[in-house]
């Protein structure tokens, strides 16, 4: 059963009819305005109200006081009519503070302030009776109850209410706003054109799901999938549609026909229920908790809730025919007035669906899908990043843990130290760190186990050369445990190995195994990231001048890698015209030489770090880079390339990556670095003289890899 999204309505109880003078709706009137006008939408509805109101006071000042927390289209209509927006601050139980409005008020002056009371409950309750005296000086109040439809606090004190009747019921269009004010109703537009047009996806909704009930055990045929995608990209259109639209259109009579025939006690009384119902079924969890008291909350639109990981619950939800809005997205207007409760309301609230559509059986699905995602199962991985520790470590395994997410499971970050707390935290990972030393791992184990106790972490991934046989044993009391291992230098005892790399062949994992490890072995598993096939493939010489090289060496280049080749090609007649694209992580211990040596170079561009590495190879010719993982990002993004071995444990990349004309290897640069440098040279100078060999090259490294890596090892982690 698929519950949420858009509504569907049944072609057959839509009728062309409808008596535009006589509409009204009774939870419209409670507001008790002399005057109420039905618009298209909710947005169009505040344009009717500031029209009206500057039309009524012509001098007031065209300044006004938002809460940070709100939907961007609702700043559309104020900037379309050049009002300046100032925005107060909404704490976590999206309650806002009188005292701030007060200051907002004599610094800034407004002639109207906004509130919205969130989720059926009165939120703006502590500040009503501030409210008051403020209007009493002069001041207007709107009040949006598009959240909070039937609560009955809202809308009698403020001098306009407005809001979208389209979320709450099954109709193309429809809002209003109710005024003691008169209202502008000669500006309204017809809006029967629009409202015809968005009924197409909403009754091909309705026949996609009557369509699917009569299929056995609700299963569908390739056939219908598409029809699904169709009517959604439709609707998305019009939404966007409806934000460009400039103008106030009057409610259509396709919607006043539905709404008159609406039963509004009957849709109240299943939202309560609903509501009440699903309160009590999440009480008690931790990975997802209710945002507002239950005994407050008075039919909402939708039941609010936190979640640790709110991408990742969604995901899950939708996964299982549950579509749970984001309410809302962060708005470039109100982006750089977010305080720290704003910032989590956006980052962390999602809203579940309860309205009249649904019954007892919805709401027990609902609940038995969060259950489900509250038991997915806690991992650990443990990794570090340093001066010494090159970054890709702790990529590969924020690639995996995007995967486990996607698969409901939770992830801990462990580090010894705080080093990657930065990259943590933008990638919006939870991490714990231990205060221990890095390379001394076993000195750890007391404080890892209580990390592990207190998580409740029952799987251990652990990336890490300092790892030893002993630190393995030590913990295979209290978890399971999976390792990468690309050098077979040691026989570890876990129950997952992870080697990605082709030359995984050299050893003799099966026979020194014998069954008793899960052993993930080959370029199948691979740990890419999505971008790397998410963005597209480009003609690197279609529309672009000269010839682009991207250079990279690693986290760590204690070789000092990029600096030698942009020196060396510097003083090579056939390499000064290339444009050099130089990546340098945040612990390169030549950073600023690099970013010293691009300053006085035009042709030297650094990044530092860079923030869309599958972007910048999507525009390069051909790329310098130690062997690593990255090997196969430029392999996913087809990018012609020159590598060196770094370190020790790339020494067999030669092999694979070197065969079948993929890849052109330059050498081991801590053995002859010179040497190397020159052998780099070289090869691009090869690179940029031969198209054809790049384009062998390209399609070549097409075939490595699939790009599914990392969804098989975080799905193997989580069956261990």
């Amino acid at each position: 059963m698929e519950i949420g999204s858009i509504f569907e309505i049944d072609p057959l109880t839509v009728k062309r009819g409808g008596n535009t003078a006589a509409f009204h709706l009774p939870q419209v009137d409670k507001y008790g305005k002399k005057r109420c006008c039905f618009t298209a939408s909710g947005r169009e509805a505040i344009e009717l109200a500031l029209i009206s109101l500057e039309r009524e006071r012509p001098d007031i000042s065209k300044c006004c006081l938002l809460p940070a927390y709100m939907c961007d289209c609702v700043f559309l209509p104020f900037l379309h009519r050049g009002w300046e927006l100032v925005f107060y601050s909404v704490d976590r139980e999206l309650e806002a503070a009188g005292e701030e409005i007060f200051g907002l008020v004599l610094e800034h002056d407004p002639g109207l302030i906004f509130i919205h009371p969130y989720y059926g409950t009165d939120t703006c309750a502590g500040l009503r009776r501030q409210l008051s005296a403020l209007r009493r000086s002069g001041v207007l109040v709107m009040e949006d109850v598009t959240q909070s439809y039937y609560l009955e606090e809202a809308g009698k004190d403020a001098d306009f209410v407005v809001g979208s009747l389209r979320k709450w019921y099954a109709v193309p269009d429809g809002g209003f706003v109710a005024s003691d004010i008169p209202l502008a109703e000669d500006v309204l537009e017809a809006g029967e054109e629009y409202a015809r047009e968005r009924l197409v996806p909403l009754v091909q909704k309705w026949e996609y799901l009557k369509e699917k009930e009569r299929r056995t055990g609700g299963a569908l045929t390739a056939g219908w999938l598409p029809r699904k995608s169709e009517y959604l990209k439709r609707n998305r259109s019009l939404e966007s549609d409806l934000d460009c639209y400039q103008g106030v259109r009057r409610i259509s009579r396709i919607s006043e026909e539905i709404l008159s025939k609406a039963d509004e006690d009957e849709a109240r009384r299943r939202r309560e229920e609903n509501c009440h119902a699903l309160y009590q079924k999440i009480g008690g969890m931790k990975r997802v908790w209710a945002v507002l008291p239950e005994k407050e909350a008075q039919a909402p639109l939708f039941l609010p809730v936190y979640a640790k990981d709110r991408d990742s619950l969604q995901r899950f939800l939708a996964g299982h025919g549950i579509y749970a809005p984001i309410l809302w997205l962060v708005g470039e207007e109100n982006k750089d007035f977010l305080q720290g409760d704003e910032n989590y309301i956006f980052a962390h609230m999602l809203a579940l669906p309860i309205d009249q559509r649904y019954g007892t059986e919805e709401m027990d699905q609902i609940a038995e899908i969060l259950a489900l995602y509250e038991k997915q199962p806690v991992v650990g991985i443990r990794v570090d990043v340093n001066e010494t520790v090159a970054t890709g470590h702790i990529m590969r395994c924020l690639t995996i843990a995007e995967q486990i997410k996607k698969l409901g499971g939770q992830v801990l970050f462990i580090t010894a130290d705080e080093q990657a707390e930065e990259l943590l935290s933008r990638a919006g990972m939870e991490h714990v760190c231990l205060q221990t030393r890095w390379d001394h791992m076993e000195e750890e184990m007391a404080v890892l186990r209580e990390v592990l106790k207190l998580a409740g972490i029952k799987t251990l991934l652990v990336d890490s050369y300092q790892a030893t046989p002993a630190y393995f044993e030590a913990l295979r009391p209290y978890v399971k445990l999976a390792c990468i291992d690309d050098c077979f230098e040691h026989v570890f005892p876990v129950d997952a190995l992870i080697n990605y790399n082709a030359y995984h062949i050299r050893f003799p994992y099966r026979e020194t195994y014998g069954g008793k490890t899960k052993l993930l072995l080959g370029t199948d598993y691979v740990p890419l990231r999505e971008e790397f096939f998410m963005t597209q493939v480009r003609d690197a010489q279609s529309g672009k001048k000269g010839f682009s090289v991207l250079l990279s060496s690693g986290g760590g280049d204690a070789q000092n890698a990029v600096l030698g080749v942009l020196q060396r090609a510097a003083q090579m007649e056939e390499l000064q015209s290339v444009l050099f694209h130089a990546v340098v992580g945040a612990y390169h211990p030549q950073g600023d030489a690099i970013e010293a040596f691009a300053k006085t170079h035009e042709n030297v561009k650094v990044y530092r770090p860079c923030h869309d590495m599958a972007g910048l190879m999507a525009d390069c010719d051909a790329a310098v880079s130690a062997a690593g993982t990255m090997l196969f990002e430029l392999c996913a993004m087809q990018v012609p390339t020159v590598f060196f071995q770094s370190a020790d444990n790339q020494r067999y990349d030669r092999e694979f990556f070197e065969a079948g004309e993929r890849m052109s290897f330059a050498g081991d640069i801590a053995q002859d670095r010179d040497a190397c440098i020159e052998k780099i040279c070289e090869g691009l100078k090869k690179l940029a003289a031969d198209a054809s060999l790049r384009e062998r090259m390209k399609e070549n490294l097409g075939r490595v890899t699939d790009g599914k890596g990392a969804e098989r090892i975080a799905g193997e982690i989580m069956r261990l």
